[in-house]
């Protein structure tokens, strides 16, 4: 198969031969040889074509091979390679779509009429197998999902393959809460549960940009609840700048992966208005210190599951406390 299409594409191209005129105004010919390592692709494979006969003048000329759908405009290529001096073996990515495609020869740069020196067609039918799977069905907020990902090919991770957690029916590249680059063969990647609950979908694409044509599984998943997390402090009211004593319970290690935090409030004040600084949390159970504010007044110590966004869905607890001047006797 290889041989009888390497000769086919060489028959085009000695038809056509390809003149190139020298610096001293003399012209010669150059035979070149296009082969594709087969006749048909499965989406998410490479195309590799061997490259004989290209000459330092051709390559200097910024030769190339294109992928094209047949009829398309010469600026309508799908992937392409630059061509150098010398035989070659030169990968390009498989057309996101199924169906019949071209590889073409242009001699020089940029594609035209007159540069193009030979065509040599294949198809795309099918995919190569790739599988995802998650760990479970039903996360709290504040678990960890882990997703399992097997069959990811070299090209894939060339083409920047990679998965991405949806809302469930969420429209492509767009409105997705995290991503990760797929890595070669198997691998489990984790992600952070979304901070509202919901029903949401995990989707792998073969290659970039997202859409129905790069997106080759998608597995759903639902939040529901919250991992509990409680804050307790040793007392309800304090002096200004006296230490507050505070038990943390239950925070997960994903939490700590998603930046969890506690900090001080003045009572009802924004999510983005604490007048601590954010105290980065080890995961478990955990008996830490605070500083109370010299102001009298009503405070709270909250708890942010994550850090971004800092809103109501990511606030697990609040805790209130006072603060009271002490007065000075005489």
């Amino acid at each position: 198969m290889t041989h009888t299409l390497a000769r086919r594409l060489a028959l085009t191209l000695l038809t056509a031969s390809v003149f190139l005129v020298s610096a001293c105004g003399t012209f010669f010919s150059t035979e070149v040889t296009i082969a594709l390592d087969k006749g048909s692709y499965l989406r998410g494979e490479e195309i590799i074509a061997t490259v004989k006969g290209i000459t330092e003048n051709i390559d200097n000329d910024k030769a190339f091979l294109g992928i094209y759908a047949p009829g398309a405009r010469h600026e309508e290529r799908l992937d392409h390679v630059y061509l150098h001096a010398g035989e070659s073996q030169v990968a390009l990515s498989t057309p996101s779509r199924q169906g019949s495609y071209e590889l073409r020869f242009y001699h020089k740069a940029p594609a035209s009429e007159k540069t193009l020196s030979g065509k040599l067609p294949f198809v795309v039918n099918g995919d190569i197998d790739v599988t995802l799977a998650l760990d479970k069905t039903v996360y709290a907020r504040g678990e960890e999902i882990t997703a399992t990902l097997t069959g990811v090919t070299e090209r894939m991770n060339k083409d920047d393959a990679a998965l991405f957690l949806y809302p469930a029916g969420g429209v492509h590249d767009s409105g997705y809460f995290y991503g990760s680059r797929a890595n070669i063969g198997d691998s489990q990647v984790e992600f952070s549960t979304p901070p509202e609950t919901g029903v949401y979908e995990i989707r792998f694409y073969r290659k970039t940009p997202s859409n129905d044509d790069t997106l080759a599984a998608s597995v759903p998943f639902t939040v529901e609840g919250e991992v509990k997390v409680t804050v307790k402090l040793d007392k309800k009211t304090y002096a200004g700048g006296e230490k507050i004593g505070v038990t943390l319970d239950g925070a997960t290690r994903r939490m700590k992966k998603d930046g969890a935090f506690l900090a001080i409030y003045e009572a009802g004040t924004g999510h983005n208005e604490n007048i601590t600084d954010l105290y980065p949390l080890p995961a478990g159970n955990r008996e830490l210190l605070f500083r109370a504010p010299h102001e009298s007044g009503a405070y709270e110590i909250r708890f942010y599951r994550k850090d971004n966004p800092k809103n109501d869905a990511t606030l697990a607890t609040t805790v209130p406390f006072t603060v009271k001047r002490v007065t000075q006797r005489r």
